[in-house]
């Protein structure tokens, strides 16, 4: 087994091994209101939402740690493991969330153009999205 394969399986089993440890991954009852996106099992719910020109869409953390609502491009995501294996940036926004009920738990964009827009939680590589902004 190749060495990145190597680095891919021990990421995922740490990322197993924490989710269990801090039980951050625990399903909420929670469901995403009209042009919201919450986090939940270090995932984004849900993970593609289609909103018209000039929507505001609002992310909410669901869950008792901080991930980052981060504009940019992701790929190479293993099919088994779920985590991507390229991110970057694009500048357009990159907001930190706090722990669910914290103040700052909450970030709001409004996507003026058309387009798809990919966005992922930096620290946490099985957290990737998309907007699809329509006429």
């Amino acid at each position: 087994m190749s060495p990145t394969a190597n680095r891919l399986r021990l990421s995922a089993t740490l990322v197993a091994l924490v989710v269990a440890l801090t039980g951050c991954a625990g399903q909420s009852s929670e469901q995403p209101g009209e042009h919201e996106v919450i986090t939940v099992g270090l995932r984004f719910m849900p993970d593609t939402i289609t909103v018209a020109v000039g929507t505001t869409v609002t992310w909410r953390n669901g869950e008792t740690i901080g991930h980052t609502i981060t504009s940019g491009a992701w790929g190479d995501v293993n099919e088994s493991t779920g985590l991507r294996g390229e991110q970057a940036a694009d500048g357009l926004f990159d907001h930190a969330l706090a722990p669910a009920g914290q103040p700052g738990d909450e970030f709001s964009f409004t996507f003026t153009e058309p387009g798809e827009y990919l966005y992922f939680c930096q620290p946490h590589l099985t957290m990737n999205a998309r907007v699809i902004v329509e006429e």
